[in-house]
């Protein structure tokens, strides 16, 4: 696993390079931001300034750290920004509830935040009122889903997404379980899904108990609390809710940490 790692690393470390070079039409860069030094990198999406300033990257969001893919991103992200003086360009919203700055982060005219999404180790991640460069986010992930960068390596898994739906009755805060999501075995085999992981494009993450899905056969996750049965399982949330109901993406992943599916979604779906 250390090995596998370490190679991961390398080959993220030796093509930053040039993968930014084959992308001439990334967004350029504002007079309207301000300089800044770094001090150091926390993780793939955050560092802290010489001024003593935390600045979590706009738009994009990265594992987190002990999940598969946080080392790489994390090194990825120093690669680019560790030691150097960095341009913050921020959108409508300029801080989050954490006290960080929210920026996009630019290092000459290398787009640190679309980097880490170009190379698969970062999803597009939009909060309104923060979407200057949503198309270019989503476009990029779209890409590095499609080439299997990072991580998005394919699984050979045939569990599917096949419906989300993000807006039940009533609040969803209050009644979560109007919120579910279906998946489908689209194999001629059983599939056990013990292990494997959904996400949103945030921070919700569950990992499935053992549970043998049939081919063909469909099961349900629930958001809220609930006693799990052979064709719906819960998330086991109370008080809020997963899925925004101005838009976020699915992500199914298998056990190995391989990229099974995603279902991205809008209001107007």
């Amino acid at each position: 696993m250390a090995a596998n790692l370490c190679k991961r690393t390398m080959l993220v470390l030796t093509f930053v390079v040039l993968l930014t070079a084959c992308h001439s039409t990334q967004p350029t860069r504002t007079a309207a931001g301000q300089a800044a030094a770094v001090a150091f990198v926390v993780d793939g999406d955050t560092v802290e300034l010489t001024d003593g300033r935390r600045v979590r990257y706009t738009g994009v969001n990265t594992p987190e750290i002990g999940q598969p893919y946080a080392a790489e991103a994390r090194a990825l992200n120093e690669s680019l920004v560790a030691g150097q003086t960095v341009w913050l360009e921020t959108d409508v919203q300029t801080s989050d509830l954490h006290g960080r700055v929210l920026a996009y982060v630019w290092i000459a005219d290398v787009f640190v935040n679309l980097e880490l999404v170009r190379q698969g180790y970062a999803n597009a991640y939009i909060l309104p009122p923060n979407g200057r460069y949503a198309e270019s986010f989503a476009r990029a992930e779209q890409e590095a889903r499609e080439s299997g960068r990072g991580q998005w390596t394919p699984s050979e898994s045939p569990m599917r997404i096949t419906a989300l739906q993000y807006d039940g009755p009533g609040s969803d805060r209050i009644a979560p379980n109007g919120e579910w999501v279906e998946l489908t075995n689209t194999g001629d085999t059983a599939v056990d899904l013990d292990g494997y992981v959904l996400r949103d494009a945030g921070l919700y993450l569950y990992v499935f108990p053992p549970m043998l899905v049939a081919p063909g056969a469909t099961i349900r996750l629930y958001s809220g609390r609930g006693a799990d049965t052979d064709a719906a399982l819960y998330w086991g949330l109370a008080g809020e809710a997963v899925w925004n109901n101005d838009g976020d993406t699915a992500y199914l992943y298998d056990p190995y940490a391989a990229f099974v599916d995603a279902y991205p979604y809008t209001p107007d779906d």
